[in-house]
């Protein structure tokens, strides 16, 4: 199963600090591992799931879906990340 980043997380990890940086590209590694690790999203964002992990006190979302490979559709943190996902 190949990782295909969206334009969004891939400007995300470009921005990260080199920690946060190490810590998402070991949730993807997770997530790689065990796709039915993250929760099911309902609504308007059906079909995709959502993982959550906290990194120094934040909590961060990876908006995530399998369709043959890993897509990875977003990464931020837990403020406004569903009201951003939606647009």
């Amino acid at each position: 199963m190949n990782v295909i980043f969206l334009r969004q997380p891939h400007k995300f990890i470009k921005r990260a600090n080199v920690n946060l940086k190490e810590r998402i590209k070991k949730e993807v590694s997770r997530i790689k591992e065990n796709p039915s690790i993250g929760e099911r999203l309902t609504g308007g964002l059906k079909g995709l799931k959502s993982h959550h992990f906290v990194f120094t006190k934040v909590n961060y979302r990876i908006a995530y879906k399998v369709v043959g490979d890993l897509i990875i559709i977003s990464i931020a943190t837990r403020e406004n990340f569903y009201r951003d996902l939606q647009i």
